[in-house]
């Protein structure tokens, strides 16, 4: 994943997105020095008018390399200045001898630059096998060295960086991608010209704006493209420097706190939070049954038997759910639960009485024509690998131990406490129930519908199911719950936002059953990076070589947040040791201790001795913090927002409008 370096904004999530979130690059901490600027020829070497509308941008693509190949299907037509165009099936270009000149392989001749367009007008150039839109123009490097420059139209250049910094895959949601859109192009236009001493405007790395040319261009983000186009952020009239960042942490930064002798007003740290009015709260009249220490908790498995027809007007007190339930009981649920999956059934091999736990165990896996899911699915050794309990050699029966070996791997039956399965007790009707609805999920209930919620008016639920959307009236005693983590629970008044996952299930036309997953993670609404919060453990001798880049102190004796910016990040960090202290500022604290963040607190684990042993560094975050927050606008876009909502809301006090080139 790339990261924006001092001058650019936030981290490329297409490369997370696309390679599982395997590799992850920091930022620089401090401008690299850049080499002496090559001295840029005044005029033109073929002129570009026609051939890439306005506005351009000129990225360098490839700056600083020994060699480029360059070319096209129909071949490709140099032009340079002083010489007839030459046509050829590829251009290989390396620095030639005299400084300043480049030299073309394939006819021994030396240039001062070379401008590069394909034979047959339809086509694109490839440099080094990625393809590009618009022209390639080659120019002497610094030092034995070429640097090639793509002269694009800027919607052009938009389309091949758009999901590059925001991936479409991991994160389809339109308004946020559109809301990237307006930001990229506002960065751009902001930064034209910040290398004209090298011959480009921008760069195509995550220093600028991360830019892999036609290459890489998505439907989704063309669409984004498409439909913000020319669109720009401003401030006073002028493009905004739209910094973005990955992931905040729930809170953006104060751009002076981060990169040093900045202080643009419209970069200023915000909640990282779906707007209020994206929120809901859905009411039952139904009563909540209150539960006493040790009596079982069946209200959701209960529920949800009930919604699908499975069990009817049962009494569910204490006594009855902690009761034996009869073959008549147990033969009429399990039947009703194979009629809810839409499935014929199997014969049960069971004819004894099913009030046993190991019983009830097989005639249920047959019942539902599972003997095959467990003869062929389970491994050979599987069997024995999930029935390690106590009481595992009172399974004798095969037919009972390939069935209760199955509903362990399924999740549907855990151990006892005291690590047993119990196979010879009685089965209360509680366990039953459970077993029942955790069948009922595992097979998937077709009643049992998910979705995101899209909204609630006039007591009609809105969900958005794939691409469609649906509404379904409440019935006024819908049983609610939320899931907590998988922490099931019910509750009279359920509070959704917008995008959140529910499972429901109508009866009659009406919504009865309805959960909502909610996470631990709050309320941000980049919650959903899973970089958004994070732990590093660093001793004492692995903090001094990280920071050996700004200075040594000798054994670092502590690491003191001196202060603490507006969103809670650490801002100034005194690192103590022997020989001194170091105090890192922004974006140093950061890089400096090889963070994803400068959002996190520090523990201290001691020796008997008192002194640090390691720093247990606990933090939120991946970027540099300022500006719009890549993945919160995805969540924004999923709570409703539109794009100028998520653009106004990280960068305050702007306006949208039009650019004129």
């Amino acid at each position: 994943m790339s990261q924006r370096a001092l001058r650019s904004p936030g981290a490329a999530w297409a490369v997370a997105a696309l390679l599982a979130w395997l590799a992850a690059a920091s930022c620089r901490t401090l401008p690299v020095p850049q080499a002496a600027p090559v001295p840029v020829p005044p005029a033109e070497s073929v002129s570009l008018e026609g051939l890439v509308p306005a506005p351009a941008v000129r990225v360098g693509i490839l700056v600083d390399v020994a060699r480029v190949s360059i070319g096209a299907d129909s071949g490709v037509v140099v032009h340079s200045a002083g010489s007839a165009p030459r046509t050829l099936a590829r251009a290989t270009f390396r620095p030639a001898e005299a400084p300043g000149r480049i030299r073309l392989l394939e006819t021994g001749d030396e240039l001062e630059r070379a401008t590069l367009v394909a034979e047959a007008p339809s086509e694109l150039l490839q440099a080094d096998a990625t393809t590009y839109r618009g022209v390639l123009e080659v120019r002497p490097g610094v030092g034995a060295a070429v640097t090639v420059v793509n002269v694009v139209n800027l919607e052009d250049y938009l389309r091949g960086v758009v999901p590059n910094e925001l991936s479409p895959e991991a994160f389809p949601q339109i308004e946020a991608l559109k809301a990237q859109a307006v930001a990229a192009r506002s960065y751009a236009l902001a930064h034209l010209g910040e290398y004209s001493g090298r011959g480009f405007d921008v760069c195509a790395t995550a220093s600028c704006q991360v830019y892999r040319g036609q290459s890489s261009e998505h439907p989704l983000t063309d669409r984004a493209v498409a439909e913000t186009e020319g669109m720009v952020a401003s401030y006073q009239g002028r493009p905004i420097n739209a910094y973005y960042t990955s992931t905040c942490g729930g809170h953006t930064e104060d751009v002076g706190n981060v990169f040093e002798n900045e202080s643009e007003p419209y970069l200023r740290g915000v909640a990282c939070l779906p707007e209020r009015s994206a929120r809901y709260v859905v009411h039952t009249s139904a009563p909540r049954r209150r539960y006493r220490p040790g009596e079982p908790d069946v209200a959701r498995e209960t529920a949800l038997l009930t919604a699908l027809g499975i069990i009817e007007g049962a009494p569910m007190t204490r006594a009855w759910l902690g009761g034996i339930p009869s073959d008549g009981e147990l033969r009429s649920w399990t039947l009703r639960l194979v009629r809810a999956l839409h499935r014929e059934g199997c014969p049960s091999p069971v004819g004894g009485a099913l009030a046993r736990r190991g019983t009830y165990a097989q005639h249920l896996v047959a019942s539902l024509c599972w003997r095959e899911r467990a003869e062929r699915l389970l491994a050979p050794g599987d069997p024995e690998y999930l029935l390690r309990a106590e009481d595992a050699a009172r399974l004798q029966d095969p037919g009972e131990r390939q069935a209760m070996a199955l509903l362990v791997g399924e999740g549907l039956l855990s151990p006892f406490a005291d690590d047993t399965l119990r196979p010879d007790a009685a089965l209360t009707r509680a366990e039953a129930l459970a077993l029942l609805a955790g069948a009922a999920e595992k097979a998937g209930a077709p009643a049992l519908a998910t979705g995101q919620f899209a909204g609630l008016a006039e007591g009609r639920l809105a969900v958005l199911r794939g691409e469609a959307a649906e509404s379904h009236p409440l019935d006024p005693a819908v049983r609610l719950f939320r899931s907590l983590d998988g922490m099931r629970a019910e509750t009279s008044d359920l509070i959704v936002s917008l995008g959140d996952r529910v499972s429901f299930v109508t009866r009659d036309n009406r919504v009865v059953f309805l959960e909502a997953e909610q996470t631990r993670l709050g309320a941000a609404a980049d919650r959903g990076s899973r970089y958004y919060r994070w732990e590093v453990r660093m001793s004492p001798s692995e903090v001094a070589r990280a920071i050996g880049r700004y200075g040594g102190v000798g054994q670092v004796s502590d690491l003191v947040p001196r202060r603490i910016g507006v969103s809670g990040r650490v801002v100034e960090l005194l690192v103590r040791g022997s020989d001194g202290e170091l105090l890192l500022k922004g974006l140093q604290v950061r890089w400096g201790l090889g963070l994803r963040e400068n959002l996190f607190v520090i523990a201290r684990e001691r020796d008997g001795q008192g002194g640090v042993e390691r720093f247990v560094i606990t933090g939120k975050g991946w970027g540099h913090g300022v500006g719009l927050c890549q993945v919160g606008a995805a969540g924004m876009a999923q709570a409703g927002s539109r794009f100028d909502e998520i653009l106004q809301h990280y960068y305050q006090g702007i306006e949208l409008r039009a650019h004129v080139s």
